[in-house]
């Protein structure tokens, strides 16, 4: 995904596609300028829709949302409503050489950073019939992949230093945007843990708060080149964590968030409550050497979170998202549910769509009447996905690697009763087994297809939880 820097605000839907697209088709060592202004020896500013820089390749594009039937030459061109208007090329080069010449005079070094002119068409149906060698310049964004990944650009200089943070100090007075991160507003950053494209996480220190410094900071992306609705659609699903906790309060098994901040053009940051020498229960699971089954544990683990999930369904709030990557455990006992992100609020319809959420939904865990629907999701949604989560801590994987296998099972529950005790008992201490039985059918009950059938609140699974602790 290429570094986007925003210099100016893009003019139209069309500028908006093409940065949006181009971002996340180039590679990560391309940077996309958009929108600015560059003066010509004379002191003539021209402007620039974007100017894409490699390793030593400098691209000026034009960005044009021309539509339907095209024709002509190097000087003009004809659409399909009789409108003639001159060709974009000639002045997109007069354009180019200015880059090229900026390059040059500020730096001899910079002589051999090839400068090319390209028109980007960003409606894909678009048709051009221009004579001449002008239409290699032209390309459509569709194609845009493929252009600018061009080996005749990037071998012709094998071996040599990139160019590229000389080219952005020469054109835009900086150096090359995208380098290591050491603050994130009032923070200092001491560690990365996690990136996709939603979002980056990191291990923080306050620079000034010395009573509890160290803090998670997620910093959540968004599209600033979309339409209004759908931006507006992105940053209230990020603020959608902070709608659940604000709702809920606080809890000693749900971890405690902060504050968002805006950061940059296209960030929001919420800082979250760091856990000392917490990890995911995910990660946990998997250092199969270190997290043996430990019955007492493992049922402490599972009656904090049913606590968690109580206080925050009393609140109106169903979490949705209750797997293992969102607990959180601590070797001294300290266990907390994170990341309300997919949450849903009882009582809002008008707030509980999320675009793409089943894409974002764990199968594996996932209740089978949210997976159908997620707007179905009920209290008892999350206890059948805690209740999954409950047999992975006992037998190590989950009942099933595909949610198909058991909608079309026929069984009424996902927890096979005559599988769990014979694997429980298995080798167990003989005073244990009455223990294994009842938890066996805990599982098995929060764990029914059909959520009638289930326990219907959290207390109910506390209550027996609680009975096997005493």
């Amino acid at each position: 995904m290429a570094i986007v820097h925003s210099i100016g605000e893009p003019e139209n839907e069309s500028e908006k596609k093409a940065i949006s697209r181009l971002k996340k088709q180039l590679p990560d060592n391309y940077i996309i300028f958009h929108n600015f202004e560059i003066p010509s020896n004379k002191g003539f500013p021209y402007e620039y829709d974007m100017a894409i820089v490699s390793d030593f390749t400098v691209w000026h594009v034009e960005v044009k949302g021309y539509k339907g039937e095209i024709s002509g030459d190097k000087h003009q061109w004809k659409f399909e409503n009789d409108y003639v208007r001159p060709s974009p090329i000639p002045l997109a080069n007069k354009k180019s050489k200015v880059l090229a010449g900026k390059l040059t005079h500020a730096n001899r070094n910079l002589v051999n950073v090839y400068v090319d002119t390209i028109i980007l068409l960003t409606d894909d149906y678009v048709n051009l019939h221009i004579s001449g060698d002008q239409p290699i310049r032209i390309i459509k964004l569709k194609d845009a992949e493929k252009c600018f990944s061009d080996s005749r650009y990037l071998q012709k200089h094998q071996g040599e230093t990139s160019k590229k943070d000389a080219v952005c100090k020469v054109l835009f007075g900086g150096v090359l945007p995208g380098k290591k991160l050491d603050n994130i507003g009032l923070y200092e950053i001491t560690e990365k843990f996690a990136q996709n494209e939603r979002r980056a996480v990191y291990l923080a220190k306050h620079k000034y708060i010395r009573t509890r410094p160290d803090t998670i900071i997620k910093v959540f992306n968004f599209n600033i080149y979309t339409s209004e609705d759908e931006k507006l659609c992105q940053i209230q699903n990020i603020f959608r964590d902070q709608d659940a906790m604000r709702m809920i309060g606080a809890h000693p098994n749900l971890i405690e968030t902060f504050d968002i901040f805006s950061w940059e053009d296209d960030k929001f940051v919420r800082p979250t409550e760091y856990i000392n020498g917490g990890r995911p229960l995910e990660l946990l699971l998997a250092d199969k050497k270190k997290f043996k089954a430990v019955l007492k544990r493992n049922i402490d683990i599972i009656l904090k979170i049913a606590k968690g999930l109580n206080h925050a369904h009393n609140a109106g709030v169903v979490h949705r998202d209750v797997q293992p990557i969102n607990i959180v455990a601590a070797p001294n006992g300290v266990v907390k549910l994170v990341n309300f992100d997919l949450a849903l609020f009882i009582g809002f319809p008008d707030l509980n769509h999320i675009k793409d959420i089943n894409k974002r939904l764990n199968e594996l865990y996932t209740a089978p009447e949210v997976w159908d629907e997620p707007l179905e999701a009920v209290k008892s949604s999350d206890i059948y996905s805690l209740g999954i989560v409950f047999y992975r801590l006992l037998v190590g994987l989950t009942p099933y690697n595909d949610i198909n296998e058991f909608l079309y099972s026929g069984m009424d529950s996902a927890a096979d009763e005559d599988f769990l005790i014979n694997k429980l008992c298995q080798n167990k201490n003989e005073g244990l087994v009455e223990t294994y039985k009842t938890i066996v059918n805990i599982i098995v009950k929060m764990t029914k297809r059909t959520p009638e059938e289930r326990y219907q609140c959290m207390s109910e699974v506390i209550t027996e939880l609680s009975a096997l602790q005493e």
